[in-house]
């Protein structure tokens, strides 16, 4: 292989990976949808510290379908939820 061959093989190469990078970044990114109530659903449940509840709305956001669930609950299915999340992690 001539040096000018092995550079444009290198050069198309690397071009390569960055569309491949590129084009994981936007696959990662179409699924990161998040409810947008869920940060209000979260925030305005009653009896609990504002820092319990961000650690419950961060667990939520990591946990996609979680969250879709949680935002689907009714108030009193969401404080039962929270209550137990919260005992098995320690904020209660």
């Amino acid at each position: 292989m001539s040096s000018l061959v092995l550079i444009k093989h290198v050069h198309f190469s690397n071009m390569s990976d960055a569309v491949n990078n590129v084009a994981n970044a936007l696959r990662e990114t179409g699924s990161a949808h998040v409810d947008a109530n869920l940060y209000l659903v979260v925030m305005e449940t009653p009896g609990f510290s504002e820092e319990a509840l961000i650690v419950a709305y961060t667990y939520l956001l990591d946990n996609k379908a979680q969250g879709r669930g949680f935002v689907g609950m009714s108030d009193n299915h969401r404080a039962l939820w929270l209550r137990t999340f919260l005992a098995k992690n320690y904020y209660m």
